[in-house]
């Protein structure tokens, strides 16, 4: 980081102090919801009474971290829309999905956690392979948000990144332990309106260096010199799609919408907030407002990125695609005023908290309410709440030696949703609605996909790519996710008689069949 683009900030003990005052801030809040947290529902959802204006912030939080802003604002800078369909356009279309089609009926069911929807459809075996997606997923996801504030920290005033990450843990230990979801769902009202008000603050000072929006979009450039504001497969001499042409184009770009679409439907972190919904109503325009609004949201850092490279300021930087990712700081130190800058990186570190709290509740949810309660069936609720807070700070602690060690956010993060599309995602949509669907099957296409993924990855996708690793990934992601959709139809409908199809049954063991199915339905 020697060579980084930032500088330390004039401001840095402003904004150390600020940081400091705002991690005050929410560990109080979690000792003060505290009191509302006497089991294991009200840690883990709430106490299922979210309100809406509570509910879409919380949504929009779990998405509005270090890859919708520090990570799509550097891929537009480097290609220009082109780059950020994998954020913010494909969360957007995730959130209007599960809105649309998942949000009632998962709300009707009062699951605590989308494990219960497997152990209920398919037993306890593929609720396990769930689970242990989601835990890979989560902490994955989470340390990339510790490795983004810690760089944050670092790069613009100084502060020890390692020293920066140690701190942030223990905050979102405390905040969660005490507060649980309810305490975070105030937190990323918190944080959903500091980073609102940064945004606006720092888009049209960015706009402005290159003479308005009507210029932007009339001269917008970026990096990898690909048309700028092109969300489709261009020709060969166009660049064709990130720089790839013909199958391998058709496949990255299939990828880029579907990984973090259909691929994080199945997501606790998303679902626990339909969960913890106060009805399924509210559930569902939780979820399809969030979606509008998160894609609003996201495009200004998109705006942003694509306008100071555009302003020529970039011009001589020396190895643009490891500096790409901070030009969010990089902007806000030289377009704003001081206490304008100051706000704004105090937003983006509240960003990431408050996403990271979310993740590390729901990997304890999902050991203590799941794992723990198949180890003893007769545990109550008291006792899953004890577990529950036991394993938050072992798994802040372990996302945060993953930070430590990691330097690049935007992958990591969007890894995490890969995992799911070609393993979990199959027998989750389908299985949601389509009555054929059966253990068997189930747990087939979860091999099936993550079988296939590693041999494409490693025997066709990184050749093809010449090793480069991060393309390789994504490219097998397709045609595996796609056998693993089809393995779940096809042994399905093969082993029918020796393994009857369950149906989806809510918490309380009711048949869910003759259930209304969506929102706009009238009941059976």
């Amino acid at each position: 980081m020697e060579d980084s683009i930032l500088q330390v900030f004039s401001t840095a003990p402003w904004i150390l102090l600020f940081l400091g005052i705002y991690m005050v801030v929410i560990i109080a809040l979690g000792v003060f919801y505290s009191r509302r947290v006497h089991e294991a529902d009200d840690l883990c959802v709430a106490g299922r009474q979210m309100s809406f204006i509570f509910m879409v912030p919380s949504i929009i939080a779990t998405w509005i971290c270090a890859g919708a802003m520090m990570g799509a604002a550097g891929y537009a800078l480097l290609y220009g829309m082109q780059g950020i369909i994998f954020d913010p356009w494909a969360p957007a279309l995730c959130m209007v999905i599960i809105g649309v089609f998942f949000a009632y009926r998962m709300r009707k069911a009062k699951y605590t956690t989308v494990t219960d929807f497997f152990n209920h459809r398919y037993g306890y075996l593929s609720g396990m392979l769930y689970t242990i997606i989601q835990i890979l997923s989560a902490i994955a996801w989470l340390g990339g948000q510790l490795v983004a504030l810690g760089i944050i920290v670092y790069l613009t005033t100084g502060f020890s990144m390692s020293t920066a990450v140690i701190i942030a843990t223990l905050a979102i230990i405390l905040v969660t332990a005490f507060g649980g979801l309810w305490a975070l769902s105030r937190i990323d009202m918190i944080g959903f309106i500091l980073i609102i008000v940064g945004l606006v603050i720092l888009l049209p000072a960015a706009i402005g260096e290159v003479g308005g929006f009507a210029s932007l979009i009339e001269n917008g450039v970026n990096w990898a010199e690909l048309p700028t504001w092109s969300m489709k497969i261009e020709s060969e001499a166009n660049g064709g799609y990130l720089g790839y042409v013909g199958l391998l184009a058709v496949l990255l770009y299939i990828s880029a919408w579907a990984t973090l679409s259909l691929g994080d439907v199945p997501s606790q972190v998303l679902m626990q907030r339909a969960l913890a919904a106060k009805d399924e109503k509210t559930a569902v325009a939780g979820f399809l407002t969030s979606g509008v609004l998160y894609l609003t949201i996201g495009m200004m850092p998109v705006l942003i990125g694509i306008a100071v490279f555009t302003s020529g300021y970039m011009d001589g930087v020396v190895n643009m695609e490891a500096q790409a990712e901070n030009v969010l700081p990089w902007a806000a130190y030289n377009f704003l005023p001081p206490w304008a800058s100051i706000l704004f990186i105090v937003s983006l570190a509240a960003a990431i908290v408050s996403t990271s709290g979310d993740n590390v509740l729901i990997v304890s949810t999902l050991i203590g309410h799941n794992i723990y309660r198949n180890i003893k069936p007769d545990a109550t609720s008291v006792d899953v709440l004890k577990v529950v807070r036991i394993f938050i700070p072992i798994t802040a602690l372990l996302a945060m030696s993953i930070a430590l060690y990691f330097e690049t956010v935007y992958k990591l993060i969007v890894l995490s949703g890969g995992i799911q599309l070609a393993t979990i995602s199959g027998a989750y949509i389908i299985g949601m609605f389509w009555k054929k669907a059966n253990t068997t099957g189930a747990v087939s296409s979860f091999f099936t996909g993550l079988i296939s993924w590693a041999i494409l990855f490693w025997f066709w996708a990184m050749p093809a790519t010449d090793f480069f690793e991060e393309d390789a990934i994504f490219i097998a992601m397709v045609p595996a996710a796609v056998i693993s959709f089809l393995t779940l139809v096809i042994v399905s409908l093969v082993t029918q008689k020796n393994d009857p199809p369950k149906p989806m049954r809510t918490q309380d063991g009711e048949d869910m069949s003759q259930m209304q199915k969506f929102f706009w339905q009238k009941s059976s």
